[in-house]
């Protein structure tokens, strides 16, 4: 659609720009590197290229999974075939169910598709996805004695011997967010309520779990809280853990398959001065060795991983958010690729219209920032067995553009490597940054201003799930695809949960949602060193 003021029209305020502390984005981290063309980042010494957006699929709507529920989306597996196309078994973890209205008794599973992609290198729009689903099987997650988990809050801390685990009516709670294939078939799965890893076999059943470090542990001011309770209340009181609704959200295994990584989605609330959302910055990274055991008790290694901040309104003005990890790929033991993100969007209700935001397209929560960041642990300091890890101490020191490692620690900082705004590169694709509901975007007409609406072709709020496949191209056997997927929350106008049908769409002004499609964006991309083979 023509407008007049589009938000590609604000790409010269893509540049960040440095604090003092953590990077600061405070106006739209937008990318203009146009299709077919490459962008390269200089990252230990090595140069990481992204190639751009070769590749675009979507999840139909009204789709079901055996259970009768809406599906969530986090890619695994890949091969090449003769023809030059891609085919495989791609494995998704949806988290708690739709829960707009309420938390749900939703089961955690595992889906298996079969993806079949042909990329496109062109710099033409491509008229249809070109990377297609077909849904296969659920693997539903059981516990120790196959009884099967929930999303609803836990009140209670022990079950069948394994404690501290959450827990609710007797069933292990479960808010699944990362998900690793393990060689042998089994998987690893990572939830918030508790920050634990569930160890599964290749059916769902679980076999073991590892419990976070107390410093991970929900701490309260209030002693009649207990366990891992996300209740208002409780939250008001928490003085220490893992926040609540940011608990292991990325986990990967390393290539070899000896080591597990999992990270907070921000920082654990005794790293949080003042409690304030944009001093969240420094979330923390475990490493666990699988060579002994497939559960171990302990991590091996344990740091801070510092996050960048973001000004919500796209204005230029003080950073007030933190763009919070939702996903992280292990290249090796020391390096990463973490994806991090605002939560401006599609499905997120902040559609409203601002007449003083000429600069973002009159957008009152603009798309700023949803990144694929580089991130390094060599130099940083291991954490693990001390004092941070055992108790409450705080790591942190200082608030705003003063906020900074404590006690001389050092923390492992990230490097932009792919900016998902890229409007050009989307538009290709059949995609926009638009953010207006109808209502704004009734206002900007009668202002004289034409701007683009949100519609199911705008990018969504929750970009949460990574992974690499490789290109199998002998002439740049460092070229791999990285496929990005979202998290639509549930969100569509015919959902179906618990066999009752479900209308999550909004028309209140300002706060416009509309259909939410299951998306994966592929980039092709350099990884220079990274070796898939053992995956």
């Amino acid at each position: 659609m023509k407008q007049s003021t589009p938000l590609s029209a604000i790409a010269l305020f893509a540049a960040h720009a440095l604090w003092a502390g953590p990077l600061s984005y405070t106006k739209p981290n937008l990318d203009t590197t146009p299709p077919g063309e490459t962008k390269s980042v200089n990252f230990n010494g090595a140069s990481f290229i992204n190639k751009g957006l070769v590749g675009m699929g979507e999840l139909a709507i009204g789709v079901l999974d055996e259970r009768g529920d809406s599906h969530g989306i986090d890619p695994k597996t890949w091969h090449r075939n003769p023809d030059g196309s891609y085919g495989g078994v791609l494995y998704t973890l949806p988290d708690r169910g739709y829960n707009a209205k309420g938390l749900a008794d939703y089961p955690a599973r595992i889906q298996r598709f079969e993806v079949t992609f042909c990329p496109d290198y062109g710099r033409t729009n491509v008229a249809q996805p070109n990377l297609k689903l077909a849904f296969k099987s659920t693997h539903t997650l059981l516990d120790f004695k196959g009884n099967l988990t929930t999303g609803l809050d836990p009140d209670g801390d022990t079950l069948h011997g394994f404690s501290p685990v959450p827990v609710k009516d007797g069933k292990l709670t479960v808010d699944a967010e990362g998900l690793g294939l393990c060689k042998d078939g089994s998987f690893y799965v990572s939830e918030e309520y508790g920050a634990t890893i569930y160890h599964v076999d290749p059916t769902g059943r679980m076999l073991g779990l590892i419990t976070p470090p107390t410093a991970f542990l929900p701490q309260f001011s209030v002693p009649t809280f207990k366990g891992f309770t996300t209740s208002d209340q409780a939250v008001k009181s928490q003085t220490g853990g893992r926040r609540d609704n940011h608990g292991l959200e990325g986990l990967d295994l390393t290539p070899d398959g000896r080591y597990l990584a999992t990270m907070l989605q921000s920082a654990p609330r005794q790293d949080c001065p003042g409690d304030k959302v944009a001093n969240r910055v420094y979330t923390r990274l475990l490493i666990f060795d699988l060579t002994k055991e497939a559960t171990p008790a302990k991590p091996t290694e344990h740091y801070l991983v510092e996050l960048p901040t973001v000004s919500s309104s796209g204005s230029g003005k003080t950073a007030n958010k933190t763009a919070a990890q939702s996903e992280i790929i292990a290249l090796s033991r020391t390096t990463f690729l973490v994806l991090a993100r605002d939560g401006n969007g599609n499905g997120s209700g902040k559609s409203g219209y601002a007449s003083t935001a000429a600069a973002v397209g009159y957008a009152e929560h603009p798309l700023v920032y949803k990144s694929i960041l580089l991130v390094s642990t060599k130099g940083a300091t291991n954490l693990a067995g001390t004092k941070f890890e055992s108790g409450y101490d705080s790591a942190v020191q200082g608030t705003g553009a003063t906020l900074a490692p404590a006690h001389g620690l050092i923390a492992a900082k990230p490097v932009d490597f792919i900016s998902l705004l890229n409007p050009k590169q989307l538009a290709r694709f059949g995609m926009d940054l638009n953010v207006i509901g109808a209502s704004g975007v009734a206002l900007a007409a009668k202002a004289g201003h034409q701007v683009g609406p949100l519609s199911s072709h705008s990018l969504s709020a929750k970009w949460e799930a990574l992974t690499i496949v490789p290109c199998c191209d002998p002439a740049f056997p460092d070229d791999y695809f990285l496929l990005v997927g979202n998290d639509n929350d549930f969100i569509t106008q015919n959902g179906i949960m618990f066999g009752q049908t479900y209308d999550a769409l909004s028309v209140e002004a300002g706060a416009e949602i509309v259909e939410n499609l299951n998306r994966i964006l592929v980039y092709r991309v350099t990884l220079p060193g990274y070796d898939a083979t053992g995956r």
